[in-house]
């Protein structure tokens, strides 16, 4: 993709969220934190959730793929600080990156991403955790109407003047390499949990 596309469509792209943004109607089920967390949602909830998120000091890891070339540009006019990479147990450039930058700002991250499988949690996001010992949040999100696309992790997209219900779980912290298999479980648990209240509600 050459450098015109992008730049042509890193400020299409973020028209398009602002527009959609500026109509959903965001209901917080929970409150949101008020310091500095570790927050993890599923890749398929990037829309709704970046624009709720907007200019709120937060680093957002997105993948150096062509998709994550898409996604990154818009992200970074919405106010996000943008890191390119992956997760690794802590060598990647990126996950560095996020370590050091954990020490002023609110960390994001979608564990199942870039490519999946879907709702399936990666140890980076573990490893992420303990080294910046700031606690996990997961965070879940209903939209009432939307489109979905036909991509590995079903894809959402709100539609215009939608009910978006945001669900913030419980703080999970990581204090040893040791916690870190049962406290994958755990996670999951939590994803699971607010997944079913906020169906519910």
């Amino acid at each position: 993709m050459s450098k015109l596309v992008l730049f042509l469509e890193k400020y299409f792209a973020y028209i398009f969220v602002h527009l959609i943004g500026i109509t959903l109607r965001y209901k917080l089920q929970t409150p949101a934190k008020n310091e500095r967390v570790l927050y993890a949602f599923w890749h398929r909830n990037i829309i709704p959730l970046l624009y709720l998120h907007r200019n709120q000091n937060v680093v957002i890891m997105i993948s150096s793929s062509k998709d994550g070339d898409i996604i990154a540009g818009p992200t970074s006019l919405l106010g996000y600080n943008v890191v390119r990479g992956s997760s690794s147990r802590g060598g990647s450039k990126a996950m560095r990156e996020m370590i050091k930058l954990a020490r002023k700002w609110t960390l994001a991250i979608t564990p199942d991403g870039p490519r999946g499988p879907a709702k399936k949690i990666k140890e980076g996001l573990l490893y992420l955790a303990y080294f910046t010992k700031l606690p996990i949040v997961p965070i879940d999100v209903e939209v009432k109407r939307e489109f979905i696309f036909n991509s590995w992790d079903k894809f959402r997209l709100p539609k215009l003047f939608s009910e978006v219900k945001i669900f913030y779980g419980h703080k999970i912290f990581i204090n040893s390499k040791e916690e870190i298999d049962a406290k994958k479980e755990a996670v999951e648990m939590e994803f699971q949990r607010i997944e079913k209240i906020n169906k519910a509600r």
